[in-house]
């Protein structure tokens, strides 16, 4: 009778270590080398050496990073001189080691930039990137003066109670409505976009958005309408900024339209202080 126990047991255990033996084996036995898995193709897939060459012509935009787009891997750039662009990137785009970043989408919206650009498959492709120091700065202001003598420009700032003095110097780059010109084209009264650091107090690039006598056309809601100061304010829809623009000088017709919640498009002229209404009229909305 125990030599038949024993025997039952013993069967039992070498059926046992059969069925366990087969579903170790595929956790243990070393994967085969002409094995086609997901994770061999992922690897070459971001592998940059694999990609295709970057070539062509090589074109460059300077600006201010807007927005930065991971899902469809763009850079929205503001460019000195006036409008948006789009610029793709992807791993083949290197951060040039004097930036302050060292990868692309850690570059924080407000940066100044410059792009090295390429076609890449009909796109505009960004082939390098370098951003400007960390403590770079961008303000909307109103030129208080200009200095030729000291190349110093003296601006109004908005959020600020005092005026702000930057050095003009040789590499500092000034634009109108897109064109280059000399500094001695500031004048008191022009409103300027300037790009500087805080440390040196010198501009890096200004912009001139506009001076006396320029026409503007804003498009938008009105915010609020005060009669007693005759001011209107606009949001305006091309740069989602709020436009303080008085409304002294229009006339009854126009000022009928003039109802908070309402679309209209305004034609105004600056005069080197304020922008003054000239014309008003109301804008359509969709459905």
């Amino acid at each position: 009778m125990p030599k038949f126990i024993w025997t039952i047991i013993l069967i039992a255990g070498c059926a046992q270590a059969q069925v366990a033996a087969p579903t170790a084996s595929p956790a243990t036995s070393p994967a085969r080398s002409d094995d086609t898995g997901p994770q061999p193709v992922a690897v070459i897939a971001d592998d940059p050496s694999s990609a295709r060459t970057l070539g062509g012509k090589v074109g460059l935009v300077r600006g201010v990073l807007k927005r930065l787009d991971p899902i469809h891997d763009q850079l929205l750039i503001h460019a000195f001189g006036g409008g948006d662009i789009r610029i793709a990137f992807d791993a083949r785009t290197q951060v040039l080691p004097d930036s302050a970043v060292t990868r692309v989408n850690s570059i924080p919206p407000g940066s100044v930039v410059s792009v090295d650009t390429v076609i890449d498959q009909g796109k505009l492709f960004a082939r390098s990137v370098r951003t400007g120091a960390s403590e770079a700065v961008e303000l909307n202001g109103q030129v208080v003066r200009y200095d030729a003598a000291k190349s110093q420009l003296t601006l109004r700032d908005p959020m600020s109670p005092q005026n702000i003095s930057l050095h003009i110097t040789p590499g500092t780059m000034v634009a109108n409505r897109g064109q280059s010109v000399s500094p001695q084209a500031l004048s008191p009264g022009m409103l300027v976009r300037v790009q500087f650091s805080p440390k040196q107090k010198a501009a890096t690039n200004v912009e001139i958005l506009a001076e006396r006598g320029n026409s503007f056309t804003f498009a938008g809601r009105i915010v609020s309408v005060d009669l007693r100061s005759r001011v209107l304010a606009l949001s305006n829809d091309s740069d989602q900024s709020i436009r303080e623009l008085n409304i002294g000088s229009l006339d009854s017709a126009g000022m009928s339209l003039l109802r908070e919640g309402e679309d209209v498009s305004v034609q105004a002229e600056y005069d080197g202080d304020r922008y003054n209404v000239r014309t008003v009229a109301l804008v359509s909305s969709n459905p």
